[in-house]
């Protein structure tokens, strides 16, 4: 995989960093766009990388604000922004008609960039794109993004750790009921560690992107997309529950939901699957 940047222009200079699947983007070649959930980066969307890599030439970024990315020059009350950023970004690699890939924040930038700029896409996966009813949003939103400023005697660090340790095992991860239990399985140490340092490369902000897509969880939102669209749901996804809801959101016959059963090779075979058909 390659690492590199896009300088953007406006009114300052700032980068995007991504990493691509090839050294040169050919745009004879189908073209996968890959946006991480928050408040990861471009390093979490490896593996997706290398699943597509044989079939499509796959590009990943930071979102602005997020891995090695800079924030946005200007931040808005919602993923308009983000939106524009990456037709930004697309428009400078010279990146058209990709299937654009997004799970959980970018699933959401996905969409409202796909109701934007329809005719720019050939279709696109989602994967953690969820429903919330106000009441559950309200609720989460009270908790989920703790302060994780630097304090004296570091205590920010054990907050921190406390959070990564329960999110892969809860949802919402601050409530430790069995209820809101997702799975049983200790996550690995080491992506504990990784996610702890996504949020500190992120700094105090991490919450922009991650709180705005909370926000743009309603099916309202996903109704409005025109584009070829495979809701991917897996049995083992944190945010199943939530994703099952949208089987009664009356969505248009251009979006399909797709299901993929427990266990990381039943989801990366859908996934390739459904980049393929889309991709074609």
């Amino acid at each position: 995989m390659y690492k590199n940047y896009v300088t953007l222009t406006g009114q300052k200079e700032w980068q995007i960093h991504f990493r691509c699947s090839a050294k040169h983007l050919d745009s004879d070649q189908s073209q996968v766009v890959l946006l991480h959930p928050s408040p990861l980066c471009s390093g979490f969307m490896v593996p997706i990388m290398e699943l597509l890599a044989d079939e499509h030439q796959v590009v990943a970024w930071d979102t602005p604000g997020y891995g090695q990315s800079d924030s946005l020059p200007e931040q808005g009350d919602g993923l308009e922004k983000y939106v524009e950023a990456l037709h930004l970004f697309l428009t400078e690699l010279g990146i058209r008609k990709p299937v654009l890939y997004g799970s959980a924040t970018g699933a959401q930038i996905a969409i409202e960039y796909a109701k934007a700029y329809p005719e720019n896409l050939n279709g696109m996966v989602l994967e953690n794109a969820a429903w919330f009813t106000e009441q559950e949003r309200e609720s989460i939103l009270t908790e989920y993004f703790p302060d994780i400023s630097a304090k004296d005697d570091g205590s920010h660090l054990i907050d921190v750790w406390k959070m990564v340790s329960q999110l892969y095992q809860f949802f919402p991860w601050f409530d430790t009921s069995e209820s809101s239990r997702v799975s049983n399985i200790e996550p690995p140490t080491n992506l504990k560690h990784q996610t702890l340092m996504s949020y500190f490369t992120a700094g105090p902000e991490y919450y922009l992107a991650y709180k705005a897509a909370f926000m743009n969880e309603r099916p309202e939102q996903l109704r409005g997309v025109t584009v070829p669209t495979h809701l991917l749901r897996w049995q083992s996804s944190i945010l199943k529950k939530y994703v099952d809801r949208l089987d009664d959101a009356g969505l248009p016959a251009n979006i399909q939901m797709k299901f993929a059963d427990a266990g990381i090779e039943n989801r990366f075979a859908q996934l390739k699957d459904s980049v393929a058909k889309l991709a074609n």
